[in-house]
């Protein structure tokens, strides 16, 4: 009788300890405004021109539950030495939403043929509470 309730009490703490544990764990949600994008255009010699700043809002998203800084506008466009084009990211017009776009130019980046991309502003990080 003991050697068949040991296994099942070690079960059950394990089964426990792990149910406690997915219930202290939430998401932490941020902006990181495309910083990797940014610099990694700006690490490639591109130059960063400010056309419209960054505007930020505390916006509520429904799916997470959560009010988020999030950049609702904004306009950075990247230009090679000689000052020609070669991409920007548009943050919106004002729209509570998580999504941006960059667009480049398909002759500098021929590996890259569709010339723009929307992306999620945010990161999503498992935390404990």
């Amino acid at each position: 009788m003991i050697k068949s309730f040991f296994p099942l009490l070690i079960f059950t703490i394990i089964f426990c300890v792990s149910c406690q544990k997915s219930e202290n764990i939430s998401s932490e949600i941020f902006s990181h405004d495309a910083y990797e994008m940014r610099s990694e255009l700006q690490n490639n010699g591109y130059i960063e021109s400010i056309v419209d700043p960054i505007l930020k809002q505390e916006c509520y998203f429904d799916d997470w539950n959560k009010t988020i800084l999030t950049p609702i506008s904004g306009l950075i466009e990247y230009h090679d030495d000689n000052r020609n084009w070669v991409a920007s990211i548009d943050f919106g017009s004002g729209d509570c939403d998580q999504w941006a776009v960059k667009t480049w130019d398909v002759r500098t980046f021929p590996d890259y043929p569709d010339g723009e991309k929307q992306f999620s502003v945010f990161s999503f990080h498992k935390k404990e509470k």
